[in-house]
């Protein structure tokens, strides 16, 4: 999960999500920190990918985001590996209100759903994120 999920707690007791949703978050601060192992046990994983990768002074170009897709896809044939029954998940990072950094989001959130696409048909599911977007493209 990235920080937007930090205060969800998972499993049954007054604060959280209830007994219909099991499990706990697991947070990895960049798509190369997640840890295929985590997933072991569950029938379901959510990755949700956060900007910490595609902030602006953190890349060097387009390329860059393309090396992300493919840490992705390998940490997703990781987890496919290990637990070959699991359902996937993998939201498309949020929508920012900068400019530069959202063409970062959507390149990363296009190339993303392209990969998916590609090498994983219907046992990977990609949650788009375009509904929270304006007419410019930007966070509305």
């Amino acid at each position: 999960g990235d920080s937007n999920t930090k205060t969800i707690k998972f499993g049954c007791g007054a604060g959280t999500m209830g007994q219909s949703f099991p499990g706990e978050r697991v947070k990895a601060g960049k798509v190369s920190l997640i840890d295929p192992c985590r997933c072991i046990g569950y029938s379901n994983v959510v990755i949700v990918c956060g900007t910490n990768d595609l902030r602006v002074e953190n890349l060097r170009g387009e390329n860059e985001i393309h090396q992300l897709v493919d840490i992705l896809h390998l940490k997703i044939q990781q987890i496919r590996k290990l637990c070959p029954s699991i359902k996937i998940y993998v939201a498309a990072v949020l929508p920012s209100r900068l400019p530069q950094m959202n063409e970062n989001i959507m390149t990363f959130n296009r190339l993303v759903g392209e990969m998916l696409s590609a090498n994983f048909k219907q046992s990977v599911w990609h949650l788009g994120g375009g509904h929270f977007l304006d007419s410019r493209g930007l966070l509305a």
